[in-house]
């Protein structure tokens, strides 16, 4: 039994190592995604083991402490995540109704013939702004009446499971659909106009995922989301970025994100917000998310019931107010940082053989 506990321990020790390696390669990035799942499984094999080994053995004492210092590790990784921490967007009190946006995310699965189930939540949680991913042609076709009481949209349908609709009872100004760094992968960047007259930044955003059944390397994932990340640096509107990032919130690259653009995640000092994978409880993590520039309080933020996807939607509503000191901003990026992104940004627009940023 012992030896048994020792060999898991370093299963678990291996397991929260494997992401500090700096590789782009599919099967390492991979492993930033369970660590919710490792740091469960390494503690309980720290309780059993504690009850096992013989404290007069250097090598067995050894192992315990190895586990214990990379489950603290763990852990200081998945606090932000908890109601423990400091909130970074704090809530709002008595919101201003010509602010307020409400939004509903979703990846609906492109193969789900359940859209009933959409269309009924739509109804029920009866948001401002819709944002749909992996619609196709059919998809497109069964959410048309959504336009007597959404008149404004963006869509651009696909058949590669990277479609993007957008539908939104506000006004929509100096809407895009680009392709930043693959021909095939559409975002959707443009302004939303509250009620107020506020304009906000909007992205919607779906990378391609590291997989052996996709891409090999995260590069593209990586490249995608950090040149949104030097965009918004040098936004002067609210800005809010929105999707199916296909990344954790406590990745590498997306902390990064968050220290270039200055976004703040309501997720921090609440919960794990899990999306993914809808089928599978005991293998779910972050993977749709909402980032908001520092002119946003917090009204509400749900995880919504299952639609038939492999993903659970999002329902989030949030007030645009002045600039306030209240919220709890990211740390600035360090000069390795903006090193890193310029690196990553032209290595992902050069394999795709696209030209380099200066």
């Amino acid at each position: 039994m012992k030896t048994i506990l020792i060999i898991l321990a370093f299963s678990g020790i291996i397991a929260a190592s494997i992401p500090l390696l700096a590789s782009k390669k599919w099967w390492i990035r991979a492993f930033d995604f369970p660590h919710l799942q490792f740091t469960i499984f390494s503690f309980v094999i720290f309780i059993l083991l504690v009850f096992q080994i013989d404290f007069s053995n250097f090598f067995e004492v050894g192992v315990i402490l190895l586990l214990l210092g990379f489950l603290i590790y763990q852990c200081v990784i998945l606090f932000p995540y908890t109601f423990l921490a400091k909130k970074q967007l704090v809530n709002a009190q008595n919101p201003d109704e010509t602010n307020c946006i409400k939004i509903l995310t979703a990846n609906v699965f492109q193969d789900n013939k359940e859209t009933n189930r959409l269309i009924e939540l739509i109804n029920k949680t009866n948001p401002d702004v819709i944002i749909l991913l992996e619609t196709n042609h059919r998809w497109q076709k069964v959410l048309q009446p959504l336009k007597r009481a959404y008149p404004n949209s963006v869509e651009h349908p696909l058949e590669n499971f990277y479609g993007m609709m957008l539908f939104s009872k506000f006004e929509l100004n100096d809407m895009s659909v680009r392709f930043l760094i693959d021909e095939e992968i559409p975002s959707i960047k443009g302004k939303v106009q509250l009620k107020s007259g506020v304009s906000i930044n909007l992205h919607c955003l779906h990378p391609m995922p590291p997989s052996p059944t996709e891409n090999e390397k995260s590069l593209d994932r990586d490249a995608e989301l950090l040149i949104v990340a030097k965009e918004i640096k040098e936004s002067d509107y609210p800005v809010l970025v929105i999707g199916d990032l296909n990344d954790v919130a406590w990745s590498h690259t997306t902390r990064m994100f968050q220290r270039i653009s200055r976004l703040l995640d309501p997720r921090i000092g609440r919960g794990f917000y899990n999306t993914f994978h809808a089928k599978y409880p005991l293998m779910r993590w972050p993977l749709d998310h909402l980032f908001v520039s520092n002119d946003f309080k917090l009204v509400s933020l749900e995880v919504l019931l299952d639609i038939g996807s492999d993903h659970f939607p999002v329902f989030a509503e949030l007030v645009y107010c002045t600039k306030t000191i209240k919220n709890e901003a990211p740390d600035h990026a360090t000069p390795e940082d903006k090193l890193e992104v310029e690196e990553t940004i032209n290595s992902g627009l050069e394999e795709n053989g696209k030209s380099p940023t200066q």
